[in-house]
């Protein structure tokens, strides 16, 4: 299973969960994007992409292999 940050090649920004309200938004944050902006399904990530992103957010599978 994978882990998804969106983040938006425009602000760098991450997309998360607020704690507190369960709102989406963003954060400059790479620490509070990890705490909770995490998405464990690929389908899940891209749904939220299409929901509250422009076309310069992307995708990022936090446990991709480097080769």
């Amino acid at each position: 299973m994978s882990r998804y940050l969106i983040q938006s090649a425009e602000t760098f920004a991450f997309l998360h969960s607020s704690p507190v309200t369960g709102d989406i938004g963003w954060t400059p944050s790479l620490i509070t994007a990890l705490r909770h902006g995490v998405i464990d399904d690929d389908e899940d990530a891209a749904q939220l992409k299409r929901d509250h992103c422009d076309r310069t957010a992307i995708v990022i599978d936090l446990d991709a292999e480097l080769s």
